[in-house]
């Protein structure tokens, strides 16, 4: 019998069915009466749809180990997702647990290199908000947010975890690699010099409210427009996976950067900004602190990239470097 295959050279589709048998086995860890496992995407976490006898549908995911995420991660987004379906009126999906009580279970399979976290979520049905930009959503979106602000003021997550802390310009635990020698070629003199000035504009916004007093709260950390469902008028919060400790003009940074190139950014922020204020004062101290923590989010996805293993990344990368340098600059010309 021929070797399999390493993962990582597989296409997409490849991966996606030998994660389709870990799925199965994870799903033999839960008290479910599957009649269906289909993929949803693979373009970062495996993600599958489940059928069930009943008709009921839920969500299964399968993390990819590059994120960064442990144990940690998952038990502290799984608290925080029951507290909010306990204490708020806002659609959050609702995190199954498996047949031991567990709210996530570990599974492998052969040929996927190492065993992955899985969970499993009720169904959230509706369409990416991607495909339903407008102002009127964006308030909504702003309104959202400023619900997921509000709980977490007060959330504290189980005491002990290790979670992730925006209190440095790359919060995530993968090491920078931006100016190692070996990605020169990716960043000329005159490039280099503008992702250095970002890193400083961004470690100066930290330490100032590092030393403004007020308390870090947790964080959704990945609100963009593909992480929000829209049903019938209503828009559902996904993937709290990277949740993490920080302060809200940075979760609304994060928010803001992916709508940073369309024409209609100002108003699609001013409706934003307006949707928020209905519950929270709007947390920005001054200027260009939003700013700031938008090109934090530029920087931060560059360097994801160069340590991303997928070659599909890979091949992104130049083409990539390139688009968020012009973001850079055009942020950074709002300081001049």
């Amino acid at each position: 019998m021929s070797a399999l295959k390493p993962y990582i050279t597989l296409t997409e589709r490849g991966q996606a069915r030998r994660l389709r048998k870990l799925a199965l086995n994870a799903l033999g860890q839960y008290n479910l009466d599957v009649t269906r496992l289909r993929l949803v995407t693979n373009e970062f976490n495996g993600i599958f749809r489940i059928d069930t006898r009943s008709g009921e549908r839920y969500i299964l995911r399968v993390s990819l180990p590059e994120g960064g995420h442990i144990d940690d991660h998952i038990a502290a987004e799984m608290d925080w997702l029951s507290a909010l379906a306990r204490d708020t009126s806002l659609s959050v999906p609702r995190p199954v647990p498996a047949s031991n009580g567990s709210l996530f279970v570990e599974a492998s399979a052969a040929g996927v290199p190492e065993p992955r976290l899985c969970a499993i979520f009720s169904w959230v049905p509706g369409t990416d908000l991607a495909r339903h930009i407008s102002s009127a959503n964006f308030s909504k979106l702003g309104e959202l947010m400023a619900g997921l602000h509000g709980h977490a003021r007060d959330y504290q997550p189980p005491a002990g975890l290790s979670l992730l802390c925006f209190d440095r310009v790359f919060p995530f635990p993968e090491p920078v690699l931006l100016f190692e020698e070996r990605f020169s070629g990716l960043f000329p003199p005159e490039r280099r010099a503008i992702y250095q000035r970002t890193i400083t504009w961004v470690q100066r916004a930290i330490d100032l409210l590092m030393n403004s007093g007020e308390p870090m709260r947790i964080l959704h950390g990945d609100l963009h427009q593909w992480n929000v469902r829209y049903f019938r008028g209503v828009l559902s919060p996904i993937d709290f996976e990277d949740l993490m400790w920080g302060w809200p003009v940075q979760d609304i940074a994060t928010t803001l950067y992916d709508i940073l190139d369309q024409e209609d950014y100002s108003i699609l922020r001013d409706a934003f900004q307006q949707g928020y204020t209905i519950h929270n004062p709007w947390p920005e101290r001054y200027t260009g602190e939003i700013d700031a923590f938008i090109a934090a989010r530029g920087v931060g996805l560059v360097n994801f990239i160069l340590n991303d293993p997928n070659p599909s990344w890979k091949a992104q990368a130049g083409s990539f470097v390139e688009r968020v340098e012009r973001r850079l600059r055009r942020l950074m010309s709002n300081l001049d």
